[in-house]
């Protein structure tokens, strides 16, 4: 069976998981309420990439995303 192909058009299938884990990981670093933490990561450049299919990052794993942000 082939695996459907990833576009801008159904990226957004692969991101809730991710932003998940990394706004718990934000509620627990930087003390923030959950609806900080995700309105800082929705508001975020690295957000902004991760939506973004040719970016890629979608494929990595949400520590890396995490790490990425903080930089």
């Amino acid at each position: 069976m082939a695996r459907p192909q990833v576009t801008q058009k159904n990226v957004h299938l692969f991101i809730p998981n991710k932003v998940a884990k990394i706004c718990s990981q934000l509620n627990k670093s930087e003390k923030l309420s959950l609806n900080d933490a995700i309105l800082k990561f929705y508001n975020s450049n690295t957000y902004e990439t991760l939506s973004r299919e040719s970016s890629k990052l979608w494929q990595e794993g949400w520590v890396y995303v995490y790490q990425m942000g903080l930089n």
